[in-house]
């Protein structure tokens, strides 16, 4: 057994006291102002060791979210975090490649592996030898489809989670078995997610296709051959390990209540291993753990800054992160 992450996860346990509690998220769900939630997030930690102007929201968060990649980056011995590294620069190609196409500009304070400015280069025809080749594959499909006149926003988030995906399965080889599951249950999640969304708005089963993710254990087949009925859906993923949320939130086509049980699901997989010093499950579970963190208190503030009552906060909150 290796222990080559036994002092990056020494430093993690040190850390997870850190994270905020139940009743600093009240406290700040309290707060009859802005300039109110601002003192508490400073309070709760948020924006330690910058320097930050009163209620700028924008870079606290911005610099909670630097720190949490960070984080990655220094503790990512022998590449194994690779895979949670890369989703960041295939949200910075979207951007970059959406802003290409509108003829606005896109920078970004975030970097997983690769530089946004390589991502520019690629989409402006000049290759790039520094960007892997699922990337540059899916920037030559986006430019097919500029040049046909076949491009809108979904293509391009479409195209690239496609690519973003079968990059991840090649890069959990470093990471382990328990991230290949997590990656692998999360394309069956974003897979059923889509089957919900097309069949509540009515979408042809080509839309549902043509997002289909590859890679998950659930076969583009089963979602075919159930679409015509919500009964035959649930009977599919009977003996699949999807079976209790299907069955939950099918009829509805509750796509919230799909989305919070994913978003729980997928990290008590890191959470149940949290204690495992040799592996990397403590460093995914605190950095995913953040991730949430700093997504809840955007939320927060958000209601804050419409006035949003408290009630309707903390309903909201439980809708999202029960």
């Amino acid at each position: 057994m290796s222990d080559k992450f036994v002092f990056q996860n020494a430093k993690i346990k040190h850390m997870e006291s850190k994270l905020i509690t139940s009743q600093s998220v009240q406290r700040l769900i309290e707060c009859p102002s802005t300039s109110d939630a601002f003192k508490v997030l400073l309070e709760m930690g948020f924006g330690a060791g910058i320097p930050v102007d009163t209620n700028d929201f924008d870079a606290l968060f911005s610099h909670e979210e630097e720190n949490a990649v960070g984080l990655l980056k220094e503790f990512n011995v022998g590449n194994a975090l690779d895979a949670f590294m890369v989703e960041i620069d295939y949200l910075n190609l979207k951007s970059a490649f959406k802003a290409h196409a509108t003829g606005t500009d896109f920078s970004s304070s975030l970097v997983g592996l690769y530089d946004v400015n390589e991502m520019k280069s690629q989409i402006e025809g000049v290759e790039s030898e520094k960007l892997p080749k699922e990337m540059k594959e899916a920037v030559s499909v986006l430019l097919e489809l500029e040049k046909a006149e076949k491009l809108s926003p979904r293509v391009i988030d479409v195209t690239v989670d496609k690519a973003m995906y079968k990059h991840i399965l090649s890069l959990v080889k470093k990471s382990g078995n328990l991230a290949k599951r997590y990656y692998i249950k999360k394309i069956d999640y974003l897979n059923i997610l889509s089957f919900l969304r097309v069949q509540k708005l009515s979408l042809p089963l080509e839309f549902f296709v043509s997002g289909f993710i590859e890679g998950g254990t659930l076969a583009r087949e089963l979602f075919e051959s159930s679409f015509d009925s919500v009964e035959k859906f649930k009977e599919n993923t009977k003996q699949t390990e999807f079976r209790e949320i299907v069955e939950k939130v099918a009829d509805g086509k509750d796509v919230v209540a799909l989305e919070v049980a994913m978003d729980d699901d997928l990290l008590k997989m890191f959470k149940d291993e949290n204690n495992d010093l040799f592996s990397i499950a403590p460093i995914v579970s605190y950095y995913l753990t953040k991730r949430t963190e700093i997504k809840l208190t955007k939320l927060i503030v958000a209601g804050i800054k419409n006035h949003v009552d408290p009630q309707l906060i903390r309903e909201r909150m439980r809708e999202l992160y029960a």
